[in-house]
């Protein structure tokens, strides 16, 4: 039996007061110091791992709730991309501060909001550093995990360092073979060329180290490590290479494509065999609320009177699904998506559309999961004037689920030990079909696509709530033939990333690796304006692809960290 990994979310360090009195009153004893006679490099690795949820690194009351920089990155790729709205209670409802400012593409130094997703990043990176520091000190008798450790942490710093490259694009890079006192002479302008060969070393290396598998559930292993050197290489448009770190993970025979995709966001443990690497979150474990994903805590549906037949009994409905993504679900007679005109009218009930729609996107009057009370209302909205009435139906546990926290009682709403992915099997899949596309093998690509839009096809559909035998919408969605030109592929990959894995924090960065993010945000804004009024005079400039560097940071550097230029 797989076991779990237990999340550290703090480790306790003394503080030595010094002074220059005699005052035996200010004479202040250390006390719960670390050292090396005490360190367990055990726990040290396990608090790098736990910085992946983002949680305990902001301070400002916002220790343990990161609503504005989520793990899911919803704030920063979502409702950037089109794919979402930021919601809540109206444009002036900002967790973090600006939150409404990356939805309009209205960015600014002083951000908040990037400002804690940048201090989330480097916290996870000093717990890495420390793990390193401490177990490269260690021999292999006093630590004899020491090597597998090592790999593990090699991978965590490679996610890090990728989760910054591709949101601040200019970063700073250290390990733990530099110099403490170095630190404050390190610049971010180290070229991307330099960013990627550090992300790649470490995924080799700690793919020298690992094993296939390991007996805990969430550790990085040999397959992982593989997984994400494709996603490096996929974002470097090194295609040959990525197929083949993409072929490690296909032929390790360790994970698959689930057969039920309503379970696949919902129950917990059910997507264990997708999910490649995922943030493991837990319940019952002695803390207040358990370690739940709290950074995506805001997104539960609205419940005005904290109804009880409501499904979580209340939420802040934010991470609103746009009309845009709404619109992408429709599909031709063929049951193939609009790859052009799909958002030229807004979807009806009676156009038919991939099945998808409903697991992933919550409408007025469909069911909502395993919901008996009721179907979807619309005063699960709190503010449909600006943001509608679609509500976020992905990666939320299931009501009444034994693995809630705390739910139809109250916060945290719909969150329980329902584990985040990172990296899912369906992502490796496309990463592959887009590589093979690329290089000309249009009917391998297709083929892996078809190998997900079948899953689609054959998982059981939405039912409609008064007549449970029969679908919920007129769902179809059928296999592309595999004699497409290397275009229209291209966009067949492209449309499919968004389909199967919208809102899950990846669009806008593809966007912005396919060189595309400008063109297509200002396509979505010129239509979407006209029916969300708050994006009037929006627009992104090619600057504002990357987030801007903290201008805190810059001011702490005393210069030496250069901002973006155009910010």
């Amino acid at each position: 039996m797989k076991k779990y990994i237990t999340i550290i979310t703090g480790i306790a360090l003394g503080l030595s007061f010094q002074g220059c009195t005699d005052d035996a009153d200010l004479k202040v004893s250390e006390y719960n110091v670390l050292s090396e006679s005490n360190i367990d490099p055990e726990q040290l690795v396990v608090a790098a791992y736990g910085a992946l949820d983002y949680r305990f690194n902001t301070g400002q009351g916002r220790d343990d709730r990161p609503f504005d920089h989520a793990p899911s990155n919803w704030a920063f790729s979502d409702i950037r991309s089109g794919d979402g709205y930021k919601g809540g209670g109206g444009t002036g409802d900002n967790p973090g501060g600006g939150m409404h400012q990356l939805e309009t593409h209205n960015l600014f130094p002083s951000s908040e909001n990037a400002y804690n997703l940048w201090r989330a990043l480097y916290f996870g990176l000093k717990r890495v550093d420390t793990a390193l520091r401490t177990i490269s000190q260690k021999t292999e008798s006093e630590f004899p995990n020491k090597n597998i450790r090592i790999g593990e942490l090699k991978v965590l710093r490679a996610h890090f360092y990728f989760e910054a490259m591709k949101n601040f694009g200019s970063i700073v890079w250290y390990d733990e073979n530099t110099p403490a006192a170095d630190f404050n002479s390190i610049p971010n302008t180290f070229d991307t060329e330099f960013i990627w060969s550090k992300i790649e070393g470490d995924l080799t290396d700690a793919i020298n180290r690992l094993p296939n598998t390991q007996a805990d559930l969430g550790r990085a292993n040999k397959v992982v490590a593989h997984a994400y050197l494709c996603k490096a290489k996929i974002f470097q448009s090194k295609w040959a290479e990525a197929i083949v770190s993409a072929d490690y993970v296909i032929n390790s025979g360790q994970y698959a494509l689930v057969s039920n995709i309503e379970r696949l966001y919902s129950d917990p443990g059910y997507g264990n065999s997708e999910n490649v690497f995922a943030i493991q979150f837990s319940i019952n474990d002695g803390t207040t609320y358990g370690n739940v994903n709290l950074g995506d805590v805001l997104n539960s549906p609205d419940s005005p009177g904290d109804d009880p037949a409501h499904p979580y009994l209340n939420g802040d409905d934010f991470h609103k699904p746009s009309q845009y993504i709404v619109n992408a679900f429709k599909v031709g007679a063929n049951g193939l998506p609009l790859l052009d005109n799909f958002n030229a009218s807004n979807v009806t009930a009676t156009d038919l559309v991939d099945p998808r729609l409903d697991h992933a996107i919550g409408r007025p009057g469909i069911t909502w999961k395993n919901w008996t009370a009721m179907p979807q209302q619309a005063n699960w909205s709190r503010d449909p004037a600006t943001y509608g009435y679609f509500v976020q139906k992905k990666n939320m546990i299931y009501p009444n689920s034994p693995g809630s926290a705390s739910n139809p009682q109250g916060f945290p709403w719909a969150l329980g030990n329902l584990d985040f992915p990172i990296i899912k099997y369906s992502d490796v899949l496309l990463w592959k079909a887009e590589a093979s596309i690329e290089i000309g093998d249009v009917a391998t690509g297709i083929g892996l696509i078809n190998e997900i839009r079948n899953r689609a096809k054959n998982s059981p559909y939405v039912k409609d709530f008064n007549n449970p035998s029969q679908n919920a919408a007129n769902y179809l969605i059928n296999p592309y033939p595999t004699t497409l030109t290397q275009d229209v592929a291209r966009k067949a990959l492209r449309m499919e990333r968004r389909l199967e894995l919208g809102n899950e924090g990846h669009t806008f960065y593809d966007l912005v690796r396919w060189g595309i993010a400008v063109e297509q945000t200002t396509e979505y804004i010129s239509v979407e304006q006209t029916r969300r009024s708050y994006l009037q005079g929006a627009a992104l400039a090619p600057y504002e692809q990357f987030l801007p560097i903290p201008q805190i940071e810059i001011d702490a550097s005393s210069g030496l960290y250069q901002q973006r230029q155009g910010y």
